[in-house]
């Protein structure tokens, strides 16, 4: 009897360790934090299976691929047909404020990616239907400033420059029970939102999120902050062995820079490529990684593309990629292989290339239905016609099987003659993500700037942890355009298929445009998707073609006048030629000191009040600092007095508008003054427009 009441307890104890261990730990604000720097586990399923699905403010005539408005574009400007929210609330009063429901979830889930363009109004956010809102305020703090409104507290703590990239905020707030987002505000006003939520099975625990327990996760906070600042030095790593290579590839061939064998995972890759011509070689060598003797490459792209910056070499900082201005090309995607991997180079380029490289292998025991391989897939359209009246779909990916997708980079070359962003501006259309059984899109996008995370066609150029655009050309939208989106908190897990398409609707009609894209993703072994091998076609050489500007929409009413037209030639005042700038030349002036000037002289046939000039500029690392005088009075440009022509490595055009001009009839005078302390700068001036 002693016996058998001591197992009892014992019995009982195991099958309640059993039961836990099966269950999982809880979801908590915590190990969502940790996942956000976390690039290990997105290699394995899911402990908790979820779902990614978003709500935005796309329009609602969008109802079917077989109906007419499903290129619709009224997606939060104002005055939409149909307003974009879940539901009417309260319809709008006499002033034009209404109630709406942007969100509502009913069961376990975490708000994860906060993203607006722009938004009026206030926000109410409900979780586990309190009655108490744990955020109640204006819509832009709640888009843009959560963490400080959701964590500061008497001691001054600030979060938001650490969460927020660009026009997107990522901080995970998890409920156990429901989630419920209202907005009150002016429907005829802009009101552009992305909610991003991931949406748990049932039976998953999760600790709503509870701004008290903060101080538990300052130690974590600190290391995202120190992880994203300096990812080559503060990303965890576990690297057992260090591989380094260096290999001469003739054209026309194939070789082998490694291979490894063992269960194990590269968690660090890094090439250098070197050539004569280095934007053609990153193009026309193509990196195939094969895992476990897979008869097709999980990862087929050209080099450059494959690090999300292409074409050539365009110097970024992100978590699982970086590219350096010494050419260095970094990946940190965790990439996990049960028996061999083996990475190989394929020279098209025309040339013998040098590759130097590295990889770094950590230890990993794979584990069967729940490993996966990592992929990246490349796939570009050439001689498209970009269109404001005939949108199309482009498939980035289709893929029938287990995984997640964690990433997308576009390629674009843009070769629009309109100077504006508001004429050149390639990418109104939306992304649209199907998941598993969907008939109707998880994700349906506001416009493909909302995608990568920034707004308004805007052309800087930028990098943060999960998105970016290394590259843009300009003036406006045209050249090339390199955008980066990683998925890393906000990964898309599929248990059955995926369709991820994003819509070509461009501000004109523009031929010879070309799109290409990359989507990385992890996935079980036997994933089928819709890659196609890489053709010569494909890789064909892409170089700017010569231009000119055109009057059209955002230049409409614009007449245009060349710099090295108005003004006679000196020593520091000279030509230089690129099918960068407007027909294959630019104006260069090396100013001699601070307060040198250069003068130009435009006509005006109308007195007018109301005109205004706009100067295009290229911006280069030798760029100096102007300020403008127009007809004597000293100008704001771009509302600044003094006009920053620096940009750390690009060559790039952008355009500086003045504020409203009274103009003389006849001649009127622009003087350029360099305003800078330092010698030996440039001012390249590539062309001046007046409104009439």
């Amino acid at each position: 009897m002693k016996m058998k009441y001591s197992i009892y307890p014992l019995s009982v104890f195991l099958i309640i360790l059993f039961y836990f261990n099966l269950k999982g730990q809880p979801i908590t604000t915590g190990t969502l934090l940790n996942e956000m720097v976390n690039l290990k586990r997105l290699a394995e399923m899911p402990e908790h299976p979820y779902k990614y699905i978003q709500f935005s403010s796309y329009d609602r005539r969008s109802t079917n691929v077989s109906e007419p408005g499903w290129f619709s574009n009224s997606d939060g400007f104002g005055d939409e047909p149909i307003p974009g929210f879940e539901k009417v609330l309260k319809a709008p009063d006499e002033n034009g404020i209404g109630e709406y429901l942007m969100c509502e979830i009913n069961q376990a889930g975490t708000i994860l990616r906060l993203m607006t363009a722009g938004i009026n109004g206030k926000i109410s956010l409900i979780l586990d239907n309190n009655e108490v809102p744990v955020y109640e305020g204006p819509a832009r703090d709640f888009f843009w400033n959560l963490p400080d409104k959701l964590l500061s507290d008497d001691n001054g703590l600030r979060f938001t420059d650490i969460f927020r990239q660009r026009d997107a905020t990522y901080f995970p707030v998890p409920f156990a029970k429901s989630c419920r987002i209202e907005w009150i505000g002016d429907i005829r006003k802009a009101h552009f939102y992305h909610i991003g939520i991931r949406v748990y099975e049932p039976g998953c625990e999760v600790e709503t999120f509870n701004p008290k327990a903060i101080p538990e996760y300052l130690a974590q906070i600190e290391k995202i902050k120190r992880t994203w600042d300096n990812p080559d030095h503060e990303w965890e790593q576990h690297t057992e062995k260090d591989y380094q290579f260096e290999q001469k590839i003739e054209n026309g061939s194939h070789k082998k820079l490694i291979q490894v064998d063992g269960s194990q995972a590269i968690e660090y890759l890094s090439l250098k490529l070197t050539g004569s011509d280095r934007d053609k070689i990153l193009r026309q060598n193509i990196i195939n990684i094969w895992f476990d003797g897979s008869p097709v490459p999980q990862v087929q792209s050209p080099v450059g593309d494959f690090f999300g910056a292409a074409p050539g070499i365009n110097p970024y900082r992100s978590l699982p990629f970086s590219v350096y201005t010494d050419s260095t090309m970094v990946c940190r995607f965790f990439m996990p292989f049960r028996d061999s991997a083996r990475i190989e180079i394929e020279n098209n380029s025309g040339e013998t290339i040098m590759v130097k490289g590295e990889i770094r292998v950590a230890g990993y025991k794979w584990e069967p239905g729940k490993s996966m391989y990592f992929g990246a897939r490349w796939r570009i359209n050439h001689q498209l016609t970009a269109s404001d009246t005939n949108s199309t779909d482009i498939p980035y990916l289709l893929a029938f099987g287990k995984g997640r997708v964690v990433g997308a980079a576009a390629f674009i070359y843009n070769p629009s003659n309109a100077p504006a962003s508001h004429g050149n501006w390639w990418g109104e259309g939306d992304e649209k993500i199907y998941i598993d059984q969907d008939t109707f899109p998880s994700l349906f996008g506001t416009g493909s700037e909302d995608y990568f995370n920034y707004s308004w066609s805007s052309p800087d150029i930028f990098s943060f942890p999960y998105s970016g655009q290394p590259r843009n050309d300009g003036p406006g939208n045209r050249g090339f355009v390199s955008n980066y989106r990683w998925h890393i908190l906000d990964d898309i897990p599929f248990k059955d298929r995926l369709a991820f398409y994003m819509e070509l609707l461009h501000h004109g009609e523009v031929p010879d445009f070309s799109y290409g894209r990359t989507v990385y993703l992890y996935a079980l072994p036997g994933m089928l998707d819709d890659h196609v091998p890489i053709s010569g076609s494909d890789i064909r050489e892409q170089t700017l073609t010569k231009w000119e500007p055109i009057a059209y929409k955002g230049s409409d009413g614009y007449s245009f006048y060349n710099a090295e037209d108005l003004i006679l030639l000196q020593a520091n005042i000279y030509i230089e030629e690129g099918a960068l700038w407007a027909n294959g030349k630019i104006l260069m002036w090396s100013p001699l000191c601070k307060g040198d000037k250069i003068r130009f002289s435009l006509p005006d046939n109308n007195e007018s009040d109301m005109s205004k000039i706009i100067i295009t500029l290229a911006h280069q690392p030798d760029g100096g600092e102007i300020s403008v005088y127009v007809n004597g009075e000293p100008t704001e440009f771009n509302k600044k007095k003094v006009i920053n022509l620096y940009e750390s490595y690009h060559h790039v055009l952008r355009n500086h508008s003045s504020t409203s001009l009274t103009l003389k009839k006849g001649k009127n005078e622009v003087v350029l003054e360099y305003v800078g302390e330092t010698k030996n700068k440039k001012i390249g001036i590539d062309f001046l427009w007046i409104r009439e």
